[in-house]
């Protein structure tokens, strides 16, 4: 399949979520939309901008390229959206036309928009619905992505040093993922007592001692994945190999009780008890257990109040954690069973069996 091909599912879906919504077009903003929708391509400036710098609208028989004249040779050309049948709605970069643009296309503004703006309808959450069931060319290109990012944080983590600095490592595995022109909107690095005192530990300048815990969320054609691996320096006490080892059972859990149909909210309710189960009674509490996850860094956080259901080929990305240690690996739930996007590729790995299930995960690597 093609990208004219896959856009042409990406534009059924959205008309289909037009019709039954009662509009007569969508206008899609969010950089998230952009890139779903032209099958990975890219509308951003700044890598962590929400709002791409160029528009699309879908009506009931076209699509429109809406933006400057800045951005509008780069999209039409490199972004190829003149071949894929767009037509280009041009204005200058200081006039702001956007909305009477939109207006001689659908004059009745009849229109939904993926953020709440200009009195339209916002459609912000149907459009993440929209786009839950990966189709195979987004899948094929997940799976890339997932490979190319735990190669990326796994070797780094195998040359770090004691005396290097959280920031140092951090830098260093932002200059693996560009060889591959992956960005890395965001990371989390925590050595020694940070890891325990801090759930969203930013890099700082600290020099890692005995423990680094890192984590890192990379972006490619717009997809996003997120993955967390742990080193330790010497021998670990078995307190800490004990609580790791129920860490990753507790994630295994999560991606086994993932299954198109089911209800998140009760993979979440039974997920609390199992905490409690191994000794970690109310860890919960002190952080997300993660969620859906594809062109936004989570499309949900999963509590005992998500109406969210499983969907075949909807990505999920769990991310339980305990004072100290945090398992996460982002996968894809199938029709029968699921696929990890990232998983160990140079790590020491683990062996657990959930109902029958053998999952290999990563280690805690000693060194």
């Amino acid at each position: 399949m093609d990208r004219k091909e896959e856009i042409l599912i990406k534009e059924e879906r959205t008309r289909s979520l037009m019709k039954s919504m009662g509009l007569k077009a969508i206008l899609l903003k969010r950089q998230s939309s952009f890139s779903w929708f032209t099958a990975g391509g890219i509308n951003m400036v700044p890598i962590s901008t929400e709002v791409g710098f160029s528009s699309l609208l879908i009506t009931e028989t076209e699509r429109f390229c809406i933006t400057t004249r800045i951005e509008s040779a780069r999209n039409m050309e490199e972004e190829n959206l003149a071949n894929f049948g767009f037509t280009l709605l041009e204005y200058e970069w200081f006039e702001n036309k956007e909305l009477e643009l939109v207006k001689k296309i659908v004059p009745t503004l009849e229109v939904g928009c993926d953020l709440p703006i200009y009195g339209l309808k916002d459609i912000s959450e149907d459009m993440k619905h929209t786009r839950y069931s990966l189709i195979p060319p987004e899948i094929e290109r997940y799976l890339w992505l997932g490979e190319k990012t735990s190669e990326a944080i796994e070797s780094v983590l195998m040359e770090v040093k004691p005396g290097d600095t959280e920031a140092e490592v951090t830098g260093e595995l932002t200059r693996r993922l560009w060889q591959h022109r992956i960005d890395q909107i965001g990371f989390q690095a925590a050595s020694d007592e940070r890891a325990y005192k801090y759930r969203h530990p930013i890099p700082t300048e600290k020099k890692i001692d005995k423990y680094l815990m890192l984590c890192v969320m990379s972006r490619k054609w717009g997809l996003i994945n997120t993955i967390t691996r742990i080193i330790h320096f010497g021998k670990p006490p078995e307190k800490l190999m004990k609580q790791y080892k129920d860490n990753v059972y507790i994630e295994c859990y999560m991606i086994a009780a993932t299954r198109p149909g089911v209800a998140t909210r009760e993979i979440f309710e039974k997920t609390c008890g199992l905490y409690e189960e191994l000794g970690y009674k109310d860890e919960w509490k002190l952080h997300h257990q993660g969620g859906g996850i594809d062109y936004d860094i989570r499309n949900f956080i999963c509590t005992g109040e998500s109406k969210d259901i499983v969907q075949k080929n909807q990505a999920f990305c769990w991310n339980p954690s305990i004072s100290g240690t945090k398992s996460e690996d982002a996968f894809i739930a199938k029709e029968v069973g699921f696929e990890l996007i990232t998983k160990p590729v140079k790590f020491p790995t683990l062996k657990i069996e959930i109902d029958g299930v053998e999952f290999i995960r990563p280690h805690l690597l000693e060194r």
